[in-house]
This record gives C-alpha cells, structure tokens and sequence, in this order.
C-alpha cells in the first residue's frame, strides 16, 4: 500500500531499461529546449523584434500572452493524454509541427499571421508536448533519484538552449540587417525543433509507458476520477504557488538583455550575447541542484534558492543603472540566473516528494501546470506595459520588485511542502 501512495518511479531492479538509454535522455533533452526556443525569442530578440515587425514592446508581449491562453487550456488534456499514448508519438508531432510554424514566421508575416503561429504553438508545444516529456523522464529514473533526473533533463536543456543562443547570437551579427539577422535566427531555431522530432522519432521506444510502475487497478481510471484525486491533495497546490513564483521569475529573466540595451545603453549584438551568456549558466546550476536536492530533499533546496532570489531581485530592483556599471549588472544577472535554473532543475522532483502515484503524473502535471504556467499570458504584457508607460528604466524596477516578492511566496510554499512531507515520514515510520 506504501510503495501505490508514494509513486514510485521504475524500479532498475524489477522492470528492463529501454534501449540506449543515455540515447534517449539525450533525445528528450533536444526535445525539451529546442521547441520552446521559437515562442520564447523574445527572451534575447525582444527589440529586433520590435523592429523588423513593426511592434510595440506590449503587442510582443500580447503574442507571448495568446501562446499562455493557448497554453492554459492545453495543460490538463495533454495531462490525460500523457497517461494514455506514446511519448514518441506526442513528442514527435509536437516538435515537427512547430518547426513548421517557426519555418512560417521566417517568411516574416503581418501581425495577425504572428498572431496565428503563436496560438497554433501554444497548443502544440503544449498539449501534445509539456506532460508527456515530464512522465517520460519520471519514468527514466528511479525514485530515489528524481532530482538527479529532472537535473540532468533541464541541465541539458540548458547546455542545448546555450549552444543554440549563442549561434543564434553569431547568426544575426552575420546579417548587415536587423531583419536579416531575425530571420537567421528563425530558421536556427526552427530547423532545430525539426532535428529533434526525428531524434525522438528515432529514440524512444514507441512503447515507452511500458516501463511504467503503474499500480493495479488503475489502468482504466476516469480522467474525471484522475482529476478529483489529484485536486484533494494539498501538496499539488503547494507545488502550483512553487512553480507559479519558479516560472514567473524565470520569465522575468528574460527582460535583462533589454534591460541592458535600454537603460545601459548597449546595442543589441551585446543584449543576444547577455542573454547566450545567462542560458550557459543554465546545465551546471540545474545539475549541481539535482544531485543536491536528492541530498537534502528537493523542498529544503527549492527553500534556499527562492530566499537568493529575494536578494537577488531586491538589488536589481533597489539599485538604479545610473549607480550601477555593467559588471554589477552581470553579477546580478549570474546570481539570479543560478538560482532560478537551479529551481527549474528540481521542482518537478517535488511530485515524488509529494507521494504524487505514479498513475496519477499526467494530470497532476496537468493540474499543476494549467495554473503554475499562467505567467505566460500576463508575465510579458505587464513587462511591456510598465515599460511602454513609466520613464527610463523604472518599469524595469518596479518589475524586479514584484519577483522579488514572487521569491518570498515561493518560498513560503517550498517550506510548506518540506513541513508535510516531514510529517508524513513520520507517521509511515510509526505506523
């Protein structure tokens, strides 16, 4: 009865390992970054963006809102079919159809073409996508090395974000143009979404679920039934508000190489450079914290790392460029960065920590996801708006303000969860 509540992952002793192994870690890391490098390019391209389609900083944001609305609605069916079909098959259709959405925008099409191929990814980067790549590595490790999985998928997430921003970086310098080196940019990204739908095509195993630990009785389980056993635990709530502040601040992220352009006066080669550099902070931190977090517990880490992002946020929100120099502005962009790739790297190991079943992963991803995630629909808008409408840097403060204090309520739930789970080791070691 333990080992159905705690939902353990699969055991290397009693079920066989897929094939190439290594091979297919490799595969999802490809996959987890490659297909969110499209939505996302406002994270180092916000001004050539700007520029080459003739935007405001906040319609920029409404397209990375109308991603989040789409999003939104995707998480909890993709949940339900995460725990019904092949990681090989979602994965696959998920990544093949963005890169055909990325190949469109590089014909640089007018707003409301944009608009479109942000709704279709927010569907197809999801739905199809966000829980499947999640359970796929639930299942690739072992349940008392969680942390160790979900590191090593968003370290080398990282390493893969890095490498393609900073040839992303190389490619637009190449362009005499802005709008050349955009579409570079496009075309990188989209020919890498494509790369790894065939690599995961290739690698998994198309029965992949099959090296599942699912718990007797539960293989035909309604979505409905799913749904209310997931919503009765507190612990997934605690994990929303968690990754709700994680995402929120890693979004924030995003505004430094503008941030750099507008109040430092950099040009934009040097913003695509500060935000390359910011993703190679990304594997060693989220790694580093894997191995850590299965020392001392995924929720006393996650703690640690909410309270360095309170200073962190505090100091760029507190302390104006005028009074500061491009050094201090790249310490507080590496301790930020850290932390909040640290974070990334473990909180989805709370779900074990949680004694999340293994049958129930899917929609409580779902779940977890469909709220934790909504800093998609407002994160970029109000960026944009408090930029568009307050003088010089100060929209850029006041919003490092508001993750700063993300940072204090996330931190207040990490402790929450550490709380529980204490309680309940506990009483299973009495009982």
């Amino acid at each position: 009865m333990k080992g159905s509540e705690s939902g353990p992952g699969p055991d290397a002793s009693e079920h066989p390992r897929p094939p190439h192994r290594w091979l297919l870690m490799g595969s999802l890391i490809l996959a987890g970054e490659s297909i969110y490098m499209l939505p996302y390019m406002r994270k180092s391209f916000q001004t050539s963006m700007e520029s080459t389609f003739g935007l405001t900083a906040f319609e920029v944001g409404t397209l990375n809102a109308l991603f989040g609305v789409l999003a939104l609605v995707s998480y909890l069916p993709g949940g339900w079919l995460a725990d019904r079909f092949s990681a090989r098959r979602l994965l696959t259709l998920s990544l093949l159809a963005t890169g055909t959405g990325g190949l469109y925008m590089a014909t640089l099409p007018d707003y409301t073409g944009l608009l479109l191929v942000h709704a279709f990814w927010g569907i197809f980067a999801i739905c199809t996508f966000w829980a499947a790549l999640i359970k796929a590595t639930r299942l690739w490790s072992p349940a008392d090395a969680q942390g160790r999985a979900f590191g090593i998928l968003d370290g080398g997430r990282g390493l893969v974000g890095a490498v393609l921003a900073s040839a992303a970086a190389f490619a637009f310098g190449l362009s005499a143009t802005v709008e050349g080196g955009l579409v570079n940019v496009i075309a990188i990204y989209s020919l890498a979404a494509l790369f790894a739908g065939v690599a995961v095509w290739t690698l998994v195993p198309d029965d992949h679920e099959t090296y599942a630990e699912h718990s007797p009785g539960h293989h035909g389980i309604h979505v409905f039934d799913s749904i209310v056993q997931t919503a009765r635990r507190p612990e997934v709530w605690l994990m929303t508000v968690v990754i709700f502040c994680a995402y929120l601040m890693f979004l924030g992220s995003y505004d430094f190489p503008a941030y750099a352009e507008r109040g430092f006066e950099q040009t934009k080669e040097f913003g695509a450079w500060l935000g390359a550099f910011r993703d190679w902070l990304r594997p060693a931190a989220a790694i580093a914290a894997g191995v850590i977090a299965d020392r001392v517990s995924p929720a006393r880490a996650t703690s640690v790392l909410f309270a360095a992002l309170a200073v962190g946020w505090t100091s760029l929100a507190l302390l104006p460029p005028s009074a500061s120099t491009i050094a201090i502005l790249g310490t507080q962009v590496a301790v930020v960065a850290v932390a909040i790739f640290a974070l990334r790297g473990i909180y989805f190991a709370l779900l074990e920590q949680s004694r999340i079943p293994l049958h129930l992963t899917g929609v409580a991803v779902g779940v977890i996801s469909m709220l934790a995630y909504t800093p998609d629909i407002f994160a970029a808008m109000l960026s944009g708006w408090l930029v568009d409408t307050q003088p010089g840097t100060t929209g850029y403060r006041i919003y490092f303000g508001i993750m700063a204090g993300a940072a204090v309520a996330g931190m207040a739930a990490a402790v929450a969860i550490g709380v529980r789970s204490g309680r309940a080791t506990a009483v299973n070691a009495n009982a």
